[in-house]
């Protein structure tokens, strides 16, 4: 870490592994910009601070059970892509098993843009040639 600024693959992976896995809305101040970019296909939108954290605590009450797992990070620059597993079961008891890819732009410390598609059903498996 350069001084106090967390680098982006470190902000992404408090993202994923606290704030998400450990439910953690805290941090929401610490890892995400005042404004975000988030793109899906034909999609852009932009997300003040009190946008993102009601994003994120939708889908955590949503989901009282929820854990995610990075299958492949690669960070450069200040991106950080990452192929993700994830396992939930929402306040209705069905339980899901997903995967997905986001790309992340982190920029002093704090998640400013976000690429994502749609998540599918399933998981990634293991890479047979690792």
């Amino acid at each position: 870490m350069q001084g106090d600024v967390r680098s982006p693959r470190e902000v992404i992976d408090l993202y994923i592994y606290q704030l998400y896995n450990q439910r953690r809305l805290d941090l929401v101040q610490d890892l995400i910009a005042p404004e975000t970019w988030r793109h899906k296909p034909g999609k852009l939108e932009k997300l003040d601070l009190a946008q993102s954290m009601k994003r994120l605590s939708d889908l955590l009450d949503l989901c009282p059970e929820i854990r995610f797992d990075n299958t492949l990070v690669i960070a450069e620059g200040d991106k950080v892509a990452i192929a993700w597993n994830g396992w939930t079961r929402q306040t209705n008891g069905k339980t899901y098993e997903l995967a997905g890819i986001e790309i992340f732009r982190v920029v002093g410390g704090k998640i400013v843009e976000v690429w994502n598609a749609r998540e599918a059903a399933g998981l990634w498996q293991e890479s047979p040639i690792d």
